[in-house]
């Protein structure tokens, strides 16, 4: 068996043979030594992660399981979602920078949801290939639609299937608003989102900051 320092050169080995053009077709880079591939967009920074499980104990025989995550950063509504917590980065699960975090396979139907796994140079740079694939087909049109501020209020307006709402995914819609100086429109998100009681203690600080007669 082969260690993990071993596998994971074998992959990096991959993502730089196959990888690295696919992706820079799609307008992302990769650092030497990375995992991550990253672009920016109008005020967005998107990036493809290519989270590992390494030699997979629940599929045997296998050195690797794949399964890339996509990642949604925006300065604007990163400064605004800390100033409607007041700093408090816990109600941000603790990663304020983070707007988005979830797996790739989100953006695609059921149907088309697929397990990577590999063994080996050659397998892996197949499986590269084939996430490059995919990604171009069903993440790309999506971070498409998601590089401002404004872009994050029309996903969440029209309930796209497509994001993991998370309780903080609302924080940051809300904090979309706010940045744009929109608190009425703000502190809705919030009522219709995180108004249960329980809820609405926990996340007091943000309705407050909104609204301080609350």
């Amino acid at each position: 068996m082969r260690s993990q320092k071993e596998i994971k050169a074998d992959l990096l080995a991959a993502l730089n043979a196959v990888g690295d053009e696919a992706f820079a077709g799609m307008g992302f880079k990769r650092r030497k030594g990375s995992l991550d591939y990253i672009r920016t967009i109008r005020d967005a920074q998107q990036t493809i992660a290519f989270a590992v499980d390494w030699l997979p104990k629940y599929q045997l025989g296998e050195e690797l399981h794949l399964h890339p995550a996509m990642h949604l950063a925006m300065k604007p509504v990163t400064e605004a979602a800390l100033r409607l917590v007041a700093g408090n980065k816990m109600l941000l699960a603790n990663a304020p920078d983070i707007i988005v975090n979830q797996p790739i396979e989100f953006t695609a139907p059921k149907s088309e949801h697929v397990r990577w796994f590999a063994s080996g140079f050659d397998q892996m740079k197949a499986k590269v290939a084939e996430i490059g694939v995919f990604v171009r087909k069903w993440v790309i049109p999506f971070l498409d639609e998601l590089t401002t501020p404004d872009d994050l209020i029309g996903v969440y307006e029209r309930a796209d299937e497509r994001i993991m709402k998370q309780r903080h995914w609302y924080l940051f819609v809300a904090a979309a608003h706010l940045e744009k100086g929109c608190k009425s429109e703000a502190l809705a998100v919030l009522e219709g989102n995180l108004g249960a009681p329980g809820l609405r203690k926990r996340y007091s600080t943000a309705f407050e900051t909104l609204d301080p007669k609350q």
